[in-house]
């Protein structure tokens, strides 16, 4: 043992010695011609209160002999789940090794345990028992600044997740070694998976779109890999893969044509080349299912127009001017009562062909526009409106625009076309009525007239257009249809109001009639007031959208959902409800169904919990790995009120990944470090190499000298001294 004084006041030192020597000389200046050890007697003063001021301690020294610290990072990514043919995950075969070590490491070294994905916890030996894979990537730089400085570092990890640069500036402890402990299959056995496709978000309809995918290998050495591209049962393409290193990244690349709209689903399939190998290792082969959002690149519109009108002209150079619209339309200017004295080839107006439109080329837009016409005045075969029935009921969209010529007054009435539209035609040949209106909107919330950022700001929007003039009356609402508009006073026969934009969902298509051609108007009037401007636009471009279905207008509605859900329990999803105006329709005014179908086919009915009016929530527990199924069906007012779907794959146990041996060497070798395998840690080695006890000294007593009574009674009986020598020698 040995003693040391401690200045605890160690940055003023310099400066309170530069005063006591300033102090000093101007003592000495002031008893200039007086004894010496007067002076000497104020020096001593001087420095008594220069210690004071220091802080002086004394302190009283052992030795004890330190064991360096070993940081030991634990990852527990979703990839460290894996099981790799064994009863424990990897993740639990860290563990156990760490406790199985417990005596030998506690006797080398001072362990300190952090676990953690991407957010890093210190953890203790009982909790090693308790860790558990969290649904995320590991992070190995957030791991190393959680770590903090040590001697060594050592890392248990397969490999997978994000490891970047480990000596990256601003990492605490970067400067200490890293060891990388891999954990994964052992040497020898071959592992295969689909570590990451990449598609693109949508494709065009009838356009090709590449599909690219990275596959894992380990020990496959001189294998083939067999990658197939599924769509449900049939092979789209295949390629064979060669692999030449023990562990290696293989990429697959195809090109897949869109052929059908809507969501389409693939599945990309990993698998040893060798049959007879493919055969004795089923759990070699690894898939990964996806999907594509396939829509149209263009919506071809057929525009049928009966008569040259300013709602014509408006509505066709709209249309046309859009890129994404692709525009055929035909207006007739001479009707067949019209006599003309010279033959119809020598006229420049091409013959209306009728049979083209309704038969020949139907089937190949996605929008007919029906605007004022005739049907009877053409004499038309009821096959081309029968034709027109089919066009809907197969996806097809409609939108039948009133006006002096349309509806009852064309003819309409009891005809196949009547029965696909919202309404029901008046039992009148008169059912055209002229004369100014502001149309009334009956359905504020419908995403159709939502052409503002709130409910209240879309009404407001309506109430400031121009009027509208002329319309079409009607005998009543079908069942199913939406009425969007209305006329402010005028009364249909059963007393509502007469449809001015009407909806409705005909087989697999939708319909729309706009009972007037004076949205014109519109337009005309966007110059003089600011806050309508570009409304004509908006309304005309959302009409289309509502039409061709890319317009969501689902009154049943699972909210988006991931492709795959992590392996946690329980997996929550959402549901919401909607009534005409599209406002939350609370579970009190309706029946709500929900049926899940787990993967091996069977299905149970799930009670949905209302969190609120017209959200409801949907818990699933004891959940198989594979594809799941959601399907909702609600009930309003006694009839059926729509239907939605969701699927979604259950990752169940996290795959069986490759060990990522070459990431794991890399990071050791980038810091110093070293490389093993779990099962074939050196551990006596390792303990051995730079973990030597070191000694250090530690303070085993303190006395705060300047903090004692007597050093205050020292100063001032010197001083006292000082006074009575000076009042004995007659000093002044």
């Amino acid at each position: 043992m040995n003693y040391q004084f401690q200045w605890e006041r160690g940055a003023g030192l310099f400066a309170l010695f530069i005063l006591a020597i300033l102090v000093g000389a101007w003592s000495r200046y002031c008893l200039r011609g007086k004894p010496p050890w007067l002076w000497w007697l104020r020096c001593l003063v001087l420095g008594l209160a220069g210690l004071a001021a220091l802080k002086l301690s004394l302190e009283k020294l052992g030795e004890s002999r330190v064991k360096p610290r070993l940081t030991v990072i634990l990852d527990t990514g979703l990839t460290m789940g894996a099981l790799d043919g064994t009863r424990r995950s990897r993740l639990q075969r860290s563990a156990q090794w760490l406790r199985a070590h417990r005596a030998e490491l506690e006797r080398r070294v001072e362990p300190v345990f952090f676990a953690g994905s991407q957010r890093f916890r210190r953890v203790s030996w009982e909790d090693l028992a308790s860790l558990s894979p969290e649904p995320m990537g590991f992070d190995a730089s957030q791991a190393l600044r959680a770590a903090g400085d040590s001697a060594r570092v050592w890392l248990f990890s397969d490999g997978h997740g994000e490891f970047g640069d480990p000596t990256e500036e601003g990492i605490p402890g970067r400067r200490a070694p890293v060891d990388a402990v891999g954990v994964g299959s052992a040497r020898g056995v071959r592992a295969l998976a689909i570590d990451e496709v990449r598609v693109p978000d949508f494709v065009f309809l009838h356009s090709d779109f590449s599909v690219a995918a990275s596959v894992e290998t380990a020990d496959c050495a001189g294998c083939s890999v067999r990658v197939r591209l599924m769509q449900g049962s049939q092979a789209v393409a295949q390629t064979l893969l060669k692999v030449h290193g023990d562990y290696e990244v293989v990429r697959a690349s195809f090109t897949v044509r869109a052929r059908e709209l809507g969501r389409q689903r693939y599945r990309l399939e990993a698998s040893p080349a060798d049959s007879q190998r493919e055969k004795q290792e089923p759990s070699a082969g690894r898939a990964r299912e996806f999907a594509v959002e396939v829509i149209r690149r263009k919506h071809r519109i057929m525009y049928l127009a009966g008569r040259p009108s300013f709602e014509y002209a408006q509505l066709r150079d709209h249309l046309k001017g859009n890129p994404n619209f692709e525009l055929v339309s035909f207006v007739i200017l001479r009707n067949p009562e019209n006599i003309s004295p010279v033959p119809d080839r020598e006229l420049s107006l091409i013959p209306f062909p009728a049979q083209d439109i309704f038969l020949q080329s139907l089937f190949e837009f996605d929008v007919f526009i029906l605007h004022n016409f005739a049907y009877r005045r053409f004499n038309l075969p009821v096959a081309y409106l029968e034709n027109l029935k089919k066009f809907v009921a197969r996806g097809g969209a409609l939108l039948v625009i009133g006006g002096s010529n349309a509806f009852s007054q064309g003819g309409y009435r009891a005809t196949p076309l009547e029965e696909v539209l919202p309404v029901e035609l008046l039992n009148a040949d008169n059912d055209y009525s002229a004369g100014l209106f502001v149309p009334r909107v009956a359905s504020a919330e419908h995403p159709l007239l939502r052409l503002a950022d709130s409910v209240e700001q879309a009404r407001s929007l309506w109430e400031e257009l121009p009027p509208l003039d002329g319309f079409s009356r009607f005998g009543g609402v079908r069942a199913g249809a939406t009425v969007l508009l209305e006329h402010p006073s005028e009364k249909m026969p059963g007393g509502g109001a007469v449809p001015i934009l009407a909806t409705r969902e005909y087989g697999k298509g939708n319909v729309m009639v706009l009972g007037t051609e004076s949205t014109w108007r519109w337009k005309l009037g966007e110059g003089s007031r600011w806050k309508t401007a570009s409304f004509y636009a908006r309304f005309w471009e959302r009409a289309v959208q509502y039409l061709s279905g890319t317009l969501d207008l689902k009154k049943v509605r699972f909210s988006p959902l991931a492709e795959r859900l992590p392996p946690v329990e329980p997996a929550t999803v959402q549901l919401r409800l909607f009534d005409e105006g599209f406002g939350p329709l609370a579970g009190a005014r309706s029946e709500l169904s929900v049926l899940w179908t787990a993967p091996d086919g069977r299905a149970q009915a799930i009670e949905p919990r209302e969190t609120e009016p017209g959200l409801f929530e949907v818990t699933l527990t004891g959940l198989a790995p594979g594809p799941h199924r959601l399907k909702a069906a609600a009930r309003y007012r006694g009839r059926a009120w729509g239907e939605d779907q969701i699927r979604f794959i259950w990752e169940g146990r996290p795959p069986e990944t490759p060990l990522r041996r070459r990431q794991l060497q890399d990071v050791a070798r980038r810091t110093g470090g070293r490389y093993s395998d779990l099962d074939r840690l050196p551990l006596s080695i390792w303990l051995e190499d730079g973990s030597g006890v070191s000694v250090q000294k530690d303070v085993l007593r303190r006395w705060h000298l300047w903090d004692s009574s007597l050093w205050l009674w020292a100063i001032g009986g010197l001083l006292l001294a000082e006074w009575i020598a000076r009042r004995w020698k007659g000093y002044a």
